[in-house]
């Protein structure tokens, strides 16, 4: 899924210690903070190239962080993955890849809506968690599986569960290690508008759930990109 655009800010990136900025002082972990409203996340819905969780129209779930400009407002949330678990993710961590990667992306509250936002180099804020495969299921996941599952069967989209907490999807916050760098969309129109924040801590979960995503597409998964000198920084010494 590679792109013949000419721009210098895409996405995905390799994320190679060698070019890592550590930073602890202008991204520390703790200073990353998903403020999650349970019920936000209203339904699934699957498509050509994956599926994708919508919020609500009035959704008030946000995302604050020392390396963020402002205050950004959940829009869905989405995953990558390939046809076996040696890869799938789209960052890479000194090249090597993991078997998915999942996308939390939110807008910049400044622009009054997302349409808006994604016209500005710091539209969007997404954040990257690496899905990596085990040989057991993770219960934190079965919910949304279950309704990739059901919205597969159904062809159609499903309601999200009201009392799922989209926390237990991401790494606690004592494991919020991460990179940041200005990027781009992974998917057309690759808009470079993204301030990127990669969680180094993989989620494990099983062959069996990440099979229910490959029965969508086999991959979805865009090559990377050209650094062409971007910094990237790092919350750990």
């Amino acid at each position: 899924m590679a792109s013949t655009c000419k721009m210098t800010r895409q996405s995905p990136i390799d994320i190679c210690s060698q070019n890592v900025c550590h930073a602890p002082d202008f991204c520390n972990p703790q200073s990353l903070s998903i403020d999650y409203k349970k019920g936000d996340c209203a339904e699934l819905v699957t498509h050509p190239n994956g599926w994708t969780v919508k919020v609500k129209d009035d959704c008030k779930t946000t995302v604050k962080a020392e390396h963020l400009p402002s205050e950004y407002k959940l829009a869905q949330f989405h995953a990558h993955w390939s046809q076996d678990g040696s890869r799938g993710s789209e960052h890479l961590l000194d090249g090597k890849s993991l078997s998915g990667e999942m996308h939390f992306v939110f807008w910049n509250t400044k622009y009054g809506v997302f349409d808006e936002a994604v016209k500005h180099g710091d539209g969007l804020a997404v954040i990257g968690v690496f899905l990596k495969e085990g040989e057991h299921n993770n219960v934190a996941y079965e919910p949304l599986v279950d309704c990739v599952q059901k919205a597969l069967e159904t062809k159609g989209s499903v309601a999200f569960p009201p009392e799922f907490d989209i926390l237990s999807l991401i790494p606690k916050n004592n494991q919020l290690d991460f990179c940041t760098y200005l990027g781009s969309l992974t998917t057309p129109p690759y808009a470079e508008c993204v301030v990127w924040t990669v969680v180094k801590t993989p989620v494990e979960v099983s062959k069996a759930q990440l099979d229910v995503f490959r029965k969508i597409i086999p991959d979805n998964v865009r090559d990377c990109q050209e650094l062409h000198g971007r910094e990237v920084k790092a919350s750990n010494h």
